[in-house]
């Protein structure tokens, strides 16, 4: 294949050239080519616009007048506002987007896929030294698979990563510059930031759910055929818009429990609709219509989650109504459209908080093949962390690149991948599982486990990389023959002694083989899930039991790790941990966030 010589011992005949004037995000993109070009080289690029006389090599950032001399012609409607062009010749380098964010994307590209470079987390980076820089002929054009990819962890919110990595993550710190983001108002659960009960409920009742006969203040819904309440939360929309300029997605979506209304008027409507998403469609639907010829560029988020996961039997969405349909029921060790495992043997009693996914699964999937067909901005919530305890594996990279193909496949156009979102760091494997769901969202055809060795050479050093791989491996093999949960338990039955045992010593080695602080450092991390595990799994009462959690707590701390169970402080899983084995623990109703 032919290559072009970009850079040798510090010098380049090559420049690059952007549009007069040039948007700021293309800016940034013509300062990143060289940032990283004379980080890999010591070369420096010069940096002009199209008003400068044409040059013999050029690398064009942008599409600009300089296109037309070179004879340049690109289907920029093709690449929609996120899709990018890499096309070189004798004497240029065309790296372009329809859009600013596209052609910041078309760069990093190009450093990634040509050049070698790599982003592996918001503190980790391999940018190549090289005396001699060159990249093949290229002619390619690359668009996402999704419209929307969020890798919801807290380290891939660092806005770097995320563009480099080429996420449009809302929660991320994605600057104006750096291309924006696709931002949302109120991006979860905003029925109570709608109609307020503590504003309304007093006054109002009737405006809230009735359940068994009731009308809910607390941990309630509202009540979605009433008129006032449709009026009141059109009017609050409307506001949310004019006070939010910069967002185009304002969530319109139920709160994070049950308790939905059953007035005759909504029983009625979901009845008749088969699924409380009924009423549900039919609400939000009314509030994008009304907001709509004033505001017609703007979309309204709405879940199908739990109750309303199941489709409506004849209500259609509205046009800029987004559907977020959430998998919190289903099996993650297993793709949705695999072979699911095995069921126990009739005798085999299983353990506490360990369930058989496959029928959930199932229905899931019924369910995403029913809302395809009638919705046009079909997106997934999806879970990836072990929310009983974030430093608890979650062998599930299984199942994770075939469901992101089953969902692009089924015309999904968003999806948020959730892992350990919280400020106080942990999180099994997290940044492996924000980088490697980067990937997928933007091409769920990647080879996986070519960028997962890529990554656990970058991020843990070459002498531990293959022992993390042989640990992730086993864990990955174990969990194979049961369905495995988001809230799983550290007796699950695919944790063993003989995998406690075996991991510990593969990460064991993995240490005594690294030298590095910064890489000792993230395997201590990783072994900190192992330490959790065996302290889990010892009965209250074992001699030492206490004195290892607080061991185990300072050992966090030490690491800045200051949340493992969602939602609680450090101290108050630790206390957790020595009033309870594990066991016990699973008593205590950790779905109460998402189940009622």
């Amino acid at each position: 294949m032919k290559t072009h010589l970009l850079a040798e011992h510090g010098k380049t005949a090559w420049r690059i050239v952007m549009a007069h004037p040039a948007h700021e995000t293309v800016k940034l993109a013509c300062d990143e080519l060289f940032h990283f070009v004379m980080q890999m080289s010591g070369a420096a690029l010069p940096v002009q616009t199209e008003l400068v006389a044409d040059g013999e090599y050029e690398i064009l950032v942008g599409n600009s007048g300089r296109l037309a001399h070179h004879g340049i012609h690109v289907d920029w409607d093709e690449l929609g506002e996120e899709g990018f062009v890499m096309q070189s010749a004798e004497h240029y380098l065309l790296l372009a987007g329809a859009t600013p964010r596209g052609t910041l994307y078309a760069v990093y590209a190009f450093l990634e896929e040509e050049l070698g470079c790599r982003w592996f987390a918001s503190d980790c980076a391999r940018i190549p030294k090289k005396a001699v820089l060159a990249f093949s002929q290229v002619s390619r054009v690359e668009k996402p698979a999704f419209e929307s990819r969020e890798a919801y962890w807290r380290d891939a919110f660092d806005g770097a990563f995320a563009v480099r990595n080429r996420m449009n993550s809302n929660k991320a710190d994605i600057s104006i510059r750096q291309g924006g983001r696709m931002k949302f108002y109120n991006f979860h659960h905003s029925f109570n930031d709608l109609l307020s009960p503590s504003e309304y409920f007093d006054q109002h009742p009737e405006y809230f759910s009735l359940v068994n006969g009731v009308r809910l203040r607390d941990r309630t819904q509202l009540c979605l055929t009433n008129p006032e309440v449709l009026q009141i939360a059109i009017a609050r929309v409307r506001q949310w818009i004019r006070e939010n300029p910069d967002c185009r997605v304002f969530s319109v979506a139920q709160n994070d429990w049950g308790n939905y209304c059953t007035c005759p008027a909504c029983a009625a409507l979901d009845a008749r609709e088969g699924s409380p998403a009924g009423t549900m469609i039919a609400f939000v639907n009314q509030v994008a219509e009304a907001i709509h010829e004033e505001y017609p560029h703007i979309y309204l988020h709405t879940f199908a989650y739990q109750y309303t996961r199941k489709a409506p039997r004849t209500i259609r969405p509205h046009p800029n109504v987004i559907v977020r349909l959430c998998s919190i029921e289903c099996c993650f060790s297993h793709p949705l459209d695999g072979t699911h495992a095995a069921p126990l043997a009739p005798q085999e009693k299983q353990p506490r908080g360990v369930q058989c996914g496959g029928p959930d699964s199932n229905a899931f999937l019924r369910d995403l093949r029913e809302w395809s067909a009638i919705c046009n901005h079909l997106y997934i919530w999806d879970y990836t962390t072990q929310f009983h305890n974030y430093l608890q594996p979650m062998p599930n990279f299984d199942a994770l690149c075939r469901n992101l193909r089953l969902f692009r496949d089924m015309g999904v156009k968003g999806v948020l991948e959730q892992g350990n979102f919280s400020h106080g760091g942990g999180g099994h494997l997290a940044e492996l599982e924000a980088y490697l769901q980067a990937k997928l969202l933007w091409n769920p055809d990647c080879d996986m486990q070519a960028h997962m060795m890529d990554f656990l050479n970058g991020y843990y050093g070459e002498a531990a990389a293959p022992l993390v791989f042989a640990y992730i491996e086993g864990w990955q093999q174990a969990v194979r023959p049961w369905h495995m949960r988001i809230y799983d338990s550290a007796h699950a039955p695919y944790i063993t002694e003989e995998l406690l045992e075996k991991s510990v010593n593969l990460l064991g080695e993995a240490l005594r083989l690294t030298s590095d602080a910064r890489q000792r450092a993230r395997l201590s991390r990783l072994c900190a899930s192992m330490d959790f595990l065996l302290i889990s799994r010892l009965p209250l009462g074992t001699p030492g039991r206490n004195a290892m959690i607080d061991r185990f707590g300072w050992a966090l701390r030490e690491a800045g790790i200051d949340e493992i169970h969602e939602r609680w402080t450090l101290e108050d899983a630790l206390a957790q941990m020595k009033a309870a084995d594990d066991e016990c623990m699973q008593k205590r109703s950790l779905t109460n966030d998402y189940k009622m």
